[in-house]
């Protein structure tokens, strides 16, 4: 799910394949469980008057889906990246297995939109010293979108970069090295501590560049710090590039001079080599100016970069020029500093999960009155960017669309006895609560599902982009939790019976939109559902 505190306004704070598809082919790997099946695998049984082809959605091939999602191969899905692509072919080839038919770009299942890119050349970055030679789990802070450096010399150990800990005898054709831990306000995640810690490296960038410095290494001595957790969002790292669309998105802090960073155990490699030790406090004191190395550092920019959706279609059967639309987003947020994979098991692949099996429910029963249109895409963490380029160039028409049912993080739900908890928005006390999700509070008193608001989330969702054109919506999900947006939310913590029940709910509703005689209707808010 989209933070609001993240990318964009986070760096607004701070500074004030298949046919006709491309680039890349169908992934091959196939999926894993992770874990043997047991007997708390077994699907549930229907509940009275559900479709028989809702029994497709169980809760093995949840797993299956989720563990090869959410694996650390992966990369954690960041949009337009290399991971991010085979995704995408994955889903597709998922499609074309169940005999769906593709609805993207040049009669292919993705669907491209183009995006601004300034990225590392990583052929052309790394740093060099003894016989060490650092070419992953690296950060850059550029000065521009077109940095060049080659830097050959001294290093000079610059403490924590406050004006008494400088080098002496200035830093020109020196490689200067300050070591950082906490931001000094704020824990790890907050935009407290991580504006702060993004400020306090452009002030350290400013004082080196007044020394004479070209360039800097960045050492973090705490991989979960706010520098790491800022470092995602507002540096480049490979394969996560800082990327607009529309001329909005991820920018760069602003740094005098381009700025290397490197997490604890690469810090810890450098440091050593220069003769620097720990005391007590875990403070670093001493070395020497002896070591020599080699920093190279290469950014540049591509304006004309894509990312992409995934896009397919079942033909209905009666009302087939109209069609509902599942969706869910396929993207995550990377990789951190120290190479750990934010795996968004929950956000989203439990959802994107959710959406193969609800297609697979779709495609092997019978066919409902309209269309269906199957959604998975990219860039929903950056400000739900695939779903509003979708919303304005729909592969479908527009005015034939009659819903979105959206799924985001459904892998986590709470429980009250034998009852699932969901988030929904609309809810009944928001002003565009329609009769979809009147019809999924009925049909989730069968299921034995509570509903709660999920109001707070109406913005900040793929649903949205369809709902500002007018198009009724309804979004299924289970809330954020300790492990939101962290390296911690991996498959083995989601609830696949529980995943299994909503992704079923889901359907249901869904099912029950595409056979009804009339298009959904808004009713404004009520007083109960």
């Amino acid at each position: 799910m989209w933070s609001p505190w993240t990318p964009a306004a986070l760096a607004a704070t701070f500074a004030g394949a298949l046919a006709g598809q491309e680039p890349g082919q169908p992934a091959t790997t196939p999926p894993a469980t992770g874990s043997t099946t047991t007997s708390a695998d077994v699907p549930a049984p229907l509940p009275d008057g559900a479709p028989p082809q809702m029994a497709q959605i169980d809760r093995v091939d949840l797993k299956k889906h989720a563990y090869w999602l959410a694996d650390d191969a992966r990369q954690g899905r960041f949009t337009s990246s290399k991971s991010q692509f085979e995704v995408a072919n994955y889903i597709a080839q998922q499609f074309q297995k169940l005999g769906l038919k593709p609805l993207g770009d040049k009669k292919g299942y993705l669907q491209l939109y183009p995006l601004d890119k300034t990225f590392i050349d990583t052929a052309a970055t790394s740093l060099l010293f003894g016989s060490d030679k650092i070419t992953a789990n690296y950060a850059v802070l550029p000065a521009s979108d077109g940095d060049k450096v080659l830097l050959g010399g001294h290093f000079a150990f610059c403490g924590n970069g406050s004006p008494d800990q400088l080098a002496k005898g200035g830093l020109k054709g020196r490689i200067p090295v300050v070591a950082v831990s906490k931001a000094p306000r704020g824990a790890a995640g907050s935009p407290v501590a991580d504006n702060s810690a993004m400020g306090r490296c452009a002030a350290i960038a400013k004082k080196l560049a007044a020394e004479g410095a070209s360039a800097a290494v960045i050492c973090v001595l705490d991989d979960q710090s706010p520098f790491a957790n800022a470092l995602n969002y507002q540096a480049l790292l490979p394969e996560h590039p800082l990327l607009k669309f529309h001329g909005e998105g991820r920018r760069a802090a602003e740094s005098a001079i381009p700025l290397l960073f490197l997490g604890k155990a690469q810090s810890l490699k450098l440091l050593t080599a220069m003769g620097i030790q720990f005391d007590d406090d875990g403070k670093p004191t001493g070395g020497n100016d002896k070591l020599t190395g080699k920093l190279q550092i290469t950014v540049k920019n591509d304006p004309k970069a894509n990312a992409c959706n995934v896009v397919a279609w079942l033909e209905g059967k009666g009302r087939k020029n109209e069609a509902v639309v599942f969706s869910a987003h396929m993207d995550h947020i990377g990789v951190r500093l120290d190479g750990d994979v934010f795996n968004g098991a929950d956000d989203d692949a439990s959802g994107t999960s959710g959406l193969l099996e609800v297609a697979e429910a779709f495609a092997k029963g019978d066919k409902p009155a309209r269309s269906i249109v199957f959604l998975s895409v990219s860039g929903e963490e950056l400000g739900l960017w695939g779903s509003s380029f979708f919303a304005d160039n729909p592969t479908w028409p527009k005015d034939q669309i009659v819903a979105d049912v959206n799924l985001d993080m459904i892998g986590r739900a709470g429980s009250d006895g034998d009852k699932t908890l969901i988030q929904v928005t609309p809810s009944f006390q928001h002003p565009k609560f329609s009769t979809i999700v009147r019809d999924a509070a009925r049909l989730a008193a069968t299921m034995h599902v509570s509903l709660t608001s999920g109001d707070k989330y109406y913005e900040r969702s793929d649903h949205f982009n369809f709902a500002r054109k007018g198009i009724p919506v309804v979004f299924f999900c289970d809330g954020e939790h300790p492990d939101y947006h962290q390296v911690s939310d991996s498959a083995d913590k989601l609830d696949y019976a529980r995943m299994e029940t909503i992704a079923r709910l889901a359907f249901w509703t869904g099912w029950l939109v595409a056979n009804a005689r009339e298009r959904p209707q808004d009713l404004g808010s009520q007083s109960d559902w």
